[in-house]
């Protein structure tokens, strides 16, 4: 509800822009003010906002203030800080993100420049690489153990969101994904609870549109301004803040919440792909450090939607308790690899690789042990025999390495098996390049999976390579 005063700023405002009316000045506006019988203490011109000022004349009377704008839609200033906003807007928007708060510019111009010439996947796999560099262990465990506890609505599920994030450093991640996608819904339907029976779209605009009216208030210093001044259209590319929640709420629309039929997205971060079981490519785990900092963000949002601002627009220092739940993640990261070489070990036993999960096809793992016992039982002995040696890396499935030993005048090419147990049709390719195949560990049905090859078949640790 109006004042009275804000009455005559009103006013004061609709005169300026009659048609016909002189241009808004000092001189104006002082003049104006006091034909309505307001008490001026003071009247000048300067720039107002916070991240880009304007240029605006402040009047002050009747122990309030209000700021008339010299700048427009129309203005070159203004049309380059919007065009300036939509096309970083556009960039985030192609990575299925918004502009981020607690990333450094150093940080933003890498994340940036990652994607400015890609499209699709493509862009999607170079931003998450260095999203992976900001949004880390210790950032996640700050965001659940000092921030997400902070807020009124979504306190309740920090516990939650703590478990999920032990656990998916506990190698379960793709219920940990699962996890954290309602909070998301739950959390927009929380923050508007003072607003009930809203859909979550609805809720959403509600929400965004509330904070965004606190940053306007910010940013005008709380004087009154013209109504138009304070949309998020004019402040788009003025306010930082204003565009950080925009790009959220356009994020919250385009991807999380758009309808089945609409969304055509690489991450799958959709609830209702997610929901409907339409796809389980939201598995991804890329989209835990995306959730974690969405609820985050959600929590942003309602410190200022209700104007207590207790999650910081300032990353905080890491406290205790972030650092303790940080470290247990580590130590459940240690213990999962020993877990995972554990396993290794005895599938490989039973001639079989361990199983695919959602988020973990085993390729890693066995590239790793893959490359180090070709380091280990292959090259060393042969150069140890005199050989010149070049290792290829391991095939896209982890299956195989070659390595290729030359002297002056010979030529010998050697193929290391992952496992005994492997496919016949890839010892036939591979007996097709090489000259001897051998694989890691104990032979398993040696007979069967390599029938019909001719080569010299047998375990990497019993083969005796020849002098050079």
């Amino acid at each position: 509800m109006k004042t009275a005063v804000e009455t005559h700023f009103q006013g004061l405002w609709r005169r300026a822009q009659a048609p016909g009316a002189p241009a808004i000045s000092t001189v104006t506006i002082k003049a104006w003010a006091m034909e309505r019988g307001l008490d001026v203490s003071d009247v000048q011109e300067r720039r107002v906002g916070l991240f880009r000022p304007i240029p605006a004349v402040v009047l002050t009377a009747n122990d309030a203030k209000a700021s008339f704008p010299l700048i427009s839609k129309d203005s070159h200033e203004w049309r380059a800080n919007r065009s300036a906003a939509d096309r970083i807007a556009d960039l985030w928007a192609r990575v299925e993100w918004f502009v981020p708060l607690w990333v450094s510019n150093q940080k933003m111009a890498q994340l940036v420049a990652a994607v400015e010439h890609r499209r699709g996947a493509d862009a999607i796999s170079q931003f998450d690489y260095h999203l992976s560099t900001v949004y880390t262990l210790p950032f996640q465990s700050v965001c659940i153990a000092q921030l997400l506890p902070r807020t009124r609505s979504l306190a309740p599920f920090a516990p939650l969101a703590r478990e999920a994030y032990l656990a998916f450093y506990s190698g379960q991640r793709a219920a940990s994904v699962a996890a954290l996608i309602p909070v998301i819904e739950g959390g927009v339907q929380r923050i508007a609870s003072a607003t009930p029976h809203l859909n979550p779209h609805d809720a959403i605009n509600h929400t965004i549109e509330r904070a965004c009216s606190l940053a306007a208030d910010l940013y005008f210093e709380r004087m009154w301004v013209p109504q138009e001044y304070r949309s998020i259209d004019f402040l788009f590319g003025q306010d930082e803040r204003v565009m950080v929640f925009e790009t959220f709420r356009r994020w919250l629309q385009t991807c999380f919440f758009q309808n089945i039929d609409s969304y055509s997205g690489t991450t799958s971060l959709n609830r209702h792909l997610f929901a409907h079981g339409k796809s389980t490519d939201w598995q991804q785990p890329s989209n835990f450090s995306r959730l974690v900092v969405a609820i985050t963000m959600l929590g942003v949002i309602e410190s200022w939607h209700d104007e207590t601002n207790v999650v910081p627009l300032l990353f905080p220092e890491m406290n205790q308790d972030s650092k303790l739940l940080w470290q247990q993640a580590l130590i459940r990261g240690q213990l999962q690899m020993a877990l995972n070489q554990h396993e290794q070990a005895e599938f490989q036993a039973h001639g079989r690789l361990v199983p695919e999960l959602p988020t973990d096809n085993g390729v890693t793992l066995r590239k790793a042990v893959l490359s180090e016992d070709a380091i280990n039982d292959l090259v060393r002995p042969l150069r140890d025999a005199g050989w010149s040696v070049t290792v290829t890396e391991p095939d896209p499935t982890a299956l195989f390495v070659i390595a290729v030993a030359t002297t002056p005048k010979r030529r010998l090419e050697v193929a290391l098996l992952y496992s005994c147990a492997t496919s016949n049709e890839l010892y036939r390719e591979l007996a097709s390049k090489v000259d001897v195949i051998l694989y890691r560990g104990a032979p398993y049905q040696q007979d069967s999976f390599a029938a019909g090859i001719a080569l010299h078949v047998g375990p990497v640790a019993g083969w005796q390579p020849p002098l050079a």
